[in-house]
């Protein structure tokens, strides 16, 4: 751009200086009009330029919010999902607890119907015997043998329960009595006598001695459905069944055992396709009678069955004739447990 006038100012000094130009003042009038021109050719571009801008800053804003919506509706899948994980478990809890009650029906009703025809055929046999003779001495001694062995499945259980007496005995000093099942012998599982302190009396508990290193006393035991565990009070408290079988040691003998010292927990859980799964916890401690046989601590917990217990701590020991849970339904009865 050319400038036929320069003026130069110098305030501080106060000196001007004029110099005029006369080679270019014929392009005066041309040079003003070329200035125009480009001035609004420059005016158009900071408006484009502008515009532009603003596009960038909707398109921006734009990703932002569909950024905001992808991630809430992956927050929605994810909480679905979760529900359906939920579900899934619970689906599967129900339907491992119904084959479970299928199979113990099945097992009254077989016990059932050998009870019927061990009745049956000692009513034949009754009245063969006294069609033979007529000795009565003979006829009621072949009775009691009879109802004797009619009987001997009910007496099963009360056999084993007396074992775990007072009076009880090791068979040889390899089987103790021991303070605890890491005193057992190693690598050989099996039932040891248990006596936690001189003061009191040892009782018989099978030690897992072969899984997580050993010296694991069992507290319960279920794998085929032999053994009613829908019971009272009185039995959990005490303990019911034999300890080289289905049984539950009981909730007194479980007390004794966590109250002195830190104990751990394992759950172990197979179901009817082989499926192996457990989940162990580091601080295992059951409160006293008292106390209604709480649930004090269970620590952490590892495995690879999840942690469905950490949930009942604190909660108070339940069965269907005494509901200690803070529940309008009692799960002992609605379970069949306790």
């Amino acid at each position: 751009m050319f400038i036929n006038v320069r003026l130069f100012c110098l305030f501080c000094g106060k000196v001007l200086f004029w110099h005029f130009s006369a080679s270019f003042a014929s392009t005066a009038v041309p040079n003003s009009s070329g200035n125009s021109v480009a001035g609004y050719g420059f005016e158009v571009m900071l408006a484009k330029l502008d515009f532009l801008q603003f596009k960038l800053y909707e398109i921006e804003l734009g990703l932002k919010e569909r950024d905001e919506e992808v991630k809430e509706k992956l927050t929605k899948l994810e909480d679905s999902i979760d529900v359906l994980q939920w579900a899934i478990h619970r689906h599967d809890r129900d339907a491992g607890y119904n084959l479970t009650e299928l199979k113990a029906h099945s097992q009254k009703i077989l016990a059932q119907q050998t009870a019927c025809a061990s009745h049956e055929q000692m009513r034949k046999d009754i009245a063969q015997l006294t069609a033979n003779t007529t000795d009565s001495a003979k006829v009621l001694q072949r009775y009691a043998e009879l109802y004797s062995q009619s009987t001997s499945s009910i007496t099963v259980t009360e056999k084993c329960m007396k074992q775990d007496t007072v009076n009880s005995t090791p068979i040889s000093r390899s089987n103790g009595p021991f303070k605890s099942c890491k005193e057992a012998p190693a690598n050989v599982s099996g039932v040891y006598m248990i006596q936690l302190s001189e003061e009191e009396s040892s009782f018989r508990a099978f030690c897992e001695q072969n899984s997580f290193g050993g010296g694991w006393l069992v507290i319960q035991y279920r794998y085929d459905g032999s053994l009613d565990f829908y019971r009272n009070w009185t039995e959990y408290q005490k303990g019911f069944g034999c300890v080289d079988r289905e049984h539950w040691l009981g909730l007194e003998r479980i007390h004794q055992l966590t109250s002195r010292r830190q104990h751990e927990l394992i759950v172990e859980l197979k179901d009817f396709n082989g499926t192996y799964k457990y989940a162990r916890y580091t601080n295992f401690t059951v409160g006293n009678e008292n106390e209604l046989y709480v649930l004090k601590n269970l620590g952490s917990s590892t495995g690879t069955a999840g942690d469905s217990l950490n949930y009942h701590t604190g909660m108070k020991f339940s069965t269907f004739d005494k509901d200690n849970e803070n529940d309008v339904r009692n799960c002992a009865s609605d379970y069949k447990g306790a």
